[in-house]
């Protein structure tokens, strides 16, 4: 162990060019007999020994430095515990670099100082996003062609060429789209282009690099003794959220893979045309509309690791104020760079997920209509099939999302709101801190005015609870459990009266 120990000291000092010859002499004597020289009998030369003992301590602390920094790099048994560039090479390597692949295939990735010093990286990324746009377009042009309502699917409706009829002649008939063009197709469209345009602005040019740096922040937050296991728990929940979203963006798909199989597409100026012609088409159709449903879903599952970044944000400042491991005045500090990081996440963030949203629940809404077989008319013509059933449950998901996430973010800001009270009431572990600090940082806290907002109003999970039970108000045994759950707060109260 002591030889490989030498044989590595070795080879970093004889990498240094710089190094005198004297310095072997040196070290070969404190092995042998393990006492340093004096200055007469190391050289002949007293000035010379006197300018080299001087500097051979920094040569073997600095040795002793970049080995531990080896050691603490290289080894990472379990990236708990470590340096601030171990945890971030962690975060790097975990999530970042993945996350970051797909934000460039979407045309969003960030546009940060290393990549806009080389120029041809930079028109490349600008003429992929220009192409993406331009795909997306020729998307709606053929959603329109061929009638396809993202709600319902392929809507046809049957209408007579002429009023006029001719004895002995049947009527001739004719395949159109079914609806009204400007709120079936163009105003959705329009919506959900100009949301993709609003992220592109947002990811590539105004604060182009604020998931990163919410990462870095969440990761360094964790790697507390404290948080054993944090970091892994954290990187299991991102990707859980990522593969939640690539899990709907191919259910999205497979639906509309099945709608065009199944369904005798007709698109529109070019119903004469040719075989060939017309599986090419319906082939573009599908690939613009998955790439609809990969831009849409990778903004708001954008959405949801932001909201998730901030969430376990608050947990590791709760934890660290509770169990005392930083001081209340840095703390504070952190909070207010939480409430930075917030205003981006209501105020930027939000409208494009808001844009989708709106959109999601129009189609969810005129799905389930639809369902319901209010439009008469469009259900003789269109039958409904188990694919429309799960196409409208699709929609009804990703409209939920925001909504959940938004409300788990608002809860975790009121139990920061009564981290405070919770310190106050901790004597034995916030014993050394004045009673002025504690109840500084009662103050704070409590006057502390943060959620998650969408629409400009804030999100709640009382709200999402109310919206549930509405929608289950019709049920004929709710008043009975309204009852029961009446009557055990009553016994409740009961048993408190009689303690």
């Amino acid at each position: 162990m002591t030889q490989n120990y030498y044989d590595f000291f070795d080879k970093v000092i004889n990498s240094n060019t710089g190094i005198p010859e004297d310095y072997w002499h040196l070290i070969d004597t404190v092995n042998e007999n393990g006492t340093i020289p004096n200055k007469e009998c190391s050289s002949s030369h007293p000035s010379q020994d006197e300018a080299n003992n001087s500097s051979t301590p920094s040569y073997l602390s600095d040795f002793h430095l970049r080995s531990t920094e080896i050691g603490e790099i290289s080894e990472m048994p379990d990236y708990e515990n470590l340096s601030t560039s171990a945890v971030l090479h962690y975060c790097k390597n975990k999530i970042l670099k993945p996350y970051l692949g797909l934000l460039a295939v979407m045309g969003l990735r960030p546009n940060s100082e290393q990549l806009e010093r080389c120029s041809l990286y930079s028109i490349l990324a600008n003429f992929h996003t220009c192409q993406v746009v331009l795909f997306m377009c020729m998307g709606y042009v053929l959603q329109y062609m061929a009638c396809y309502r993202r709600d319902r699917g392929f809507c046809y409706i049957s209408t007579v060429l002429s009023e006029i009829s001719i004895p002995n002649k049947p009527r001739t008939y004719e395949r159109t789209c079914h609806g009204n063009a400007i709120f079936a197709y163009f105003l959705p469209n329009a919506l959900h282009l100009i949301a993709y345009i609003y992220a592109i602005y947002l990811f590539r040019v105004k604060e182009n690099e604020q998931l990163q740096n919410l990462m870095e922040r969440a990761f360094l937050l964790s790697s507390h003794p404290a948080h054993r296991g944090g970091q892994k728990h954290l990187v299991r929940i991102l990707w859980l959220f990522i593969i939640l979203g690539v899990i709907w963006i191919m259910c999205a798909s497979i639906t509309i893979s099945l709608m065009t199989a199944n369904e005798i597409v007709t698109f529109q100026w070019l119903k004469n045309s040719s075989q060939d012609l017309e599986t090419i088409l319906k082939v573009c159709l599908i690939l613009c509309t998955l790439w609809h449903d990969m831009v849409q879903g990778t903004i708001i599952t954008s959405y949801c690791l932001q909201g998730q970044l901030l969430i376990s944000h608050l947990h590791f400042l709760r934890l660290k104020l509770i169990q005392h491991t930083m001081p209340g005045l840095e703390w504070m500090k952190e909070v207010s760079e939480f409430k930075k990081l917030l205003k981006y996440f209501n105020d930027e963030f939000g409208p494009p997920v808001c844009i989708y949203t709106v959109v999601n629940i129009s189609w969810t809404l005129t799905g389930t209509a639809w369902l319901l077989k209010y439009d008469s008319e469009n259900a003789k013509m269109n039958p409904i099939t188990c694919i429309n059933i799960i196409n409208v449950i699709l929609w009804a998901w990703i409209s939920v999302v925001p909504f959940i996430q938004a409300a788990r973010l608002t809860t975790a800001c009121s139990m920061i709101q009564n981290t405070g009270h919770e310190v106050r009431v901790r004597p034995f572990v916030h014993q050394s801190t004045p009673r002025e600090d504690l109840d500084t940082l009662l103050m704070y806290t409590s006057s502390l005015k943060i959620c998650a907002r969408l629409f400009r109003v804030p999100i709640t999970e009382f709200q999402l609870d109310a919206l549930h039970a509405s929608s289950n108000s019709t049920y004929t045994n709710y008043p009975r459990i309204a009852t029961l759950d009446q009557s055990k707060r009553e016994a409740r109260m009961t048993g408190r009266a009689s303690l």
